[in-house]
């Protein structure tokens, strides 16, 4: 019997996934952290697929360490892990080549935030702020509003301290205010 782990139904260890369902459940919530990480939509599918693969690969070889209730989180973190090491390729690449290059530089139209309710405005100006907002800052706010993790979670897929954790949301809402201030919504 294969197990569906949606709605925090985990199958007991040892028992069968079915990592089709799995991902039905977890898939936009991943490869939204994975868009913010990697600033790219291919760089973004990638690096989702290699941490998907990686993941079932630990848990079916009994590798992993932790209960099913953990697959999120190991994933987020493979997915940091992995848009670093495309970061760093592609840093060396250009330095290769002698290309002064951004990593910032993202295309807007390729939007990070997606949903069924999204007014398509307010989406595009979200994005905007978080874009312009210091990477570790996006980070957090997307970690903990959109992806709905505890602090806990955060600091186990960023590699932080709680402390550094809390004090990062706290600034990070901060500036997110002050750029929304400056760039209000529109009406």
């Amino acid at each position: 019997m294969k197990f569906s782990c949606t709605d925090e139904a985990y199958p007991p260890l040892g028992e069968p996934v079915d990592w089709s369902a799995w991902l039905d459940a977890n898939g936009a919530r991943l490869m939204l952290y994975a868009r913010q990480q990697t600033r790219s939509m291919s760089d973004a599918e990638d690096v989702m697929q290699e941490a998907m693969v990686q993941l079932v690969r630990t848990v079916e070889s009994g590798r992993f360490e932790g209960e099913p209730a953990q697959y999120l989180s190991y994933v987020l973190t493979a997915i940091r892990h992995r848009a670093a090491d495309v970061w760093r390729r592609q840093q060396a690449r250009l330095k290769y080549e002698h290309i002064n290059h951004n990593r910032c530089t993202d295309n807007e139209d390729d939007p990070w935030l997606h949903s069924l309710h999204d007014n398509d405005l307010y989406r595009r100006h979200v994005e905007r702020i978080l874009r312009r907002m210091p990477e570790d800052y996006a980070e957090i706010l997307l970690l903990k509003i959109w992806e709905e993790l505890t602090f806990h979670q955060i600091a186990e897929v960023t590699g932080e301290g709680l402390s550094t954790v809390n004090s990062r949301y706290r600034r990070a809402l901060i500036r997110f205010r002050e750029e929304l201030a400056q760039d209000p919504l529109p009406e």
